[in-house]
């Protein structure tokens, strides 16, 4: 299989295609003692239109990825099919066949450009992205790593697994250069516009906010968060020859109030920013925390548009922005003194996770007795905790036990009758009554001769309750393992 199968493009489309090259000025790099933290900013997207353009979005975006997953997995299995080519020169055949980011970047954007509708949702910076995601995987299956591991073949993900869109990191360079999902607006102004009733007056910046007692209210966002309007005009500092300020066309980056992420959309777009109000979470402990992340706007480094299952949220997903900030995680002054009380201590540690206890054991750093004798201290489930986990594991048994009768009912074909269930068709038709329809067998799953069920389970038929069932379990053990 040759490279113009997998990729044709002809010669015209080569020539009149121009490329940036390579960067003449000094490339910035993150310093070697700068830590790079994510904080979680959920998004409002209840408005009709804006959770469209955004399911929109991610339909766009999702036929990118899968289009591209398809041609890495063409191109790859070329390149395993081509062992003279390879054993002749690897990098050369790679090269041919689009085996490297360049490549995949360009597969993308003739992906793009030869689509009449992509265009109107997504921008090129976001299918670059895209496709050094895909880059990564392919890259990992074409070279192995130290050990001499390789990843197995590229495969095309699902819809449902598709919940990530990377977006482009800001330049640090270059003032006011975001080109995907910029976020607008400070932590001051977001105060202002949603401060609450009862917050006294004298309290206008967010480190004051955040000294505040935890049982003072200090935001009162609404349920339905409006989409803050981006200023018209600013002052420039100047002033006319009539003595009046001078002024000009504001922007996004001139915006000072409530948070906000902002898309421009696709380049053949003609509905204008999407925006999308932030909703800072109100508690009285995360007030801190947002002061670490989102006071320093020179911090905020990248944002990626991610999205999570709810059955509550319309439409069934919740959208977050993935703020990346230059800084690192926040620890409470409770937790940090805590560390360094640790530290001074110079022993060592030990911790044996058991079934249903956790031992912990310390002992001095220099292993010796005289030096501090060996502590230790077992941890267990207090007989309250116990009753609350046997009782949750109870109704787990019955939640999956519900899943099973559900996959029965509609996949009668599938399953044979109960024991029970036989000796009653049995007795059934000894005493000349008529059969009686079975809607929930409890046999057995029909298999072939070899043990091996004769249908899929991927192939069943599923209800729509079995789906919003299965969709709740998987949202209350995500939130249970989060927890721990």
């Amino acid at each position: 299989m040759s490279a113009e199968l997998l990729d044709p493009v002809s010669a015209c489309d080569v020539s009149a295609r121009r490329f940036r090259g390579k960067n003449k000025g000094k490339r910035w790099t993150r310093g070697d003692g700068t830590e790079l933290a994510v904080i979680r900013l959920p998004l409002e997207v209840r408005g009709l239109e804006g959770q469209l353009r955004v399911e929109q979005l991610y339909w766009a975006m999702w036929s990118v990825k899968r289009a591209l997953q398809r041609d890495a997995r063409a191109a790859v299995d070329a390149y395993w099919a081509g062992d003279v080519r390879r054993d002749v020169d690897a990098k050369g055949w790679r090269v041919e066949l689009g085996l490297s980011r360049a490549g995949m970047e360009r597969r993308g954007y003739r992906h793009m450009e030869r689509s009449r509708h992509l265009g109107r949702h997504v921008t090129k910076a976001l299918v670059m992205h895209q496709a050094d995601e895909v880059w990564e995987g392919v890259s990992r299956h074409l070279f192995p790593d130290e050990s001499g591991r390789r990843f197995g073949r590229p495969r095309t993900g699902t819809w449902w697994d598709y919940t990530r869109i990377p977006g482009r990191a800001r330049s640090h360079t270059t003032a006011r250069k975001w080109e995907t999902f910029p976020l607008h607006g400070t932590l001051a102004g977001h105060l202002d516009a949603y401060r609450h009733r009862d917050l006294d007056q004298a309290i206008t910046t967010p480190e004051q906010a955040a000294g505040l007692a935890p049982t003072t209210s200090v935001l009162a966002q609404p349920r339905r968060m409006p989409q803050p309007t981006r200023p018209r005009r600013v002052e420039t500092g100047d002033v006319s020859a009539k003595g009046k300020p001078k002024t000009r066309a504001a922007t996004w980056w001139d915006h000072t109030g409530p948070l906000a992420l902002v898309f421009t959309g696709g380049a053949d777009s003609q509905r204008g920013d999407l925006v999308l109000p932030v909703r800072l979470p109100s508690g009285a402990g995360r007030r801190p925390r947002l002061l670490h992340f989102l006071n320093n706007t020179s911090t905020w480094h990248k944002v990626d548009l991610v999205r999570r299952r709810d059955t509550c949220a319309p439409g069934g997903w919740v959208y977050e922005a993935h703020l990346m900030v230059l800084a690192g995680g926040y620890a409470s002054p409770s937790t940090r003194a805590r560390r360094k009380a640790a530290a001074e201590l110079a022993r060592v540690g030990g911790i044996d996770g058991n079934v249903s206890n956790l031992s912990v054991v310390s002992f001095p750093d220099t292993f010796h007795p005289a030096d501090g004798e060996i502590q230790t201290s077992r941890v267990e489930l207090t007989d309250a905790e116990l009753a609350a986990l046997a009782k949750a594991q109870r109704k787990e048994r019955g939640r999956k036990r519900a899943l099973d009768r559900s996959r029965r009912a509609t996949n009668l074909n599938q399953y044979g009758m109960s024991a029970r269930q036989q000796a009653r068709a049995e007795r059934r038709e000894a005493s000349g009554l008529p059969a009686r329809h079975v809607e929930v067998p409890g046999g057995a799953r029909a298999v072939d001769k070899a043990g091996v069920p004769k249908q899929a389970y991927r192939r069943d038929d599923l209800s729509a309750g079995y789906r919003l069932m299965g969709l709740a379990g998987s949202e209350r053990l995500g939130a249970v393992a989060a927890s721990r």
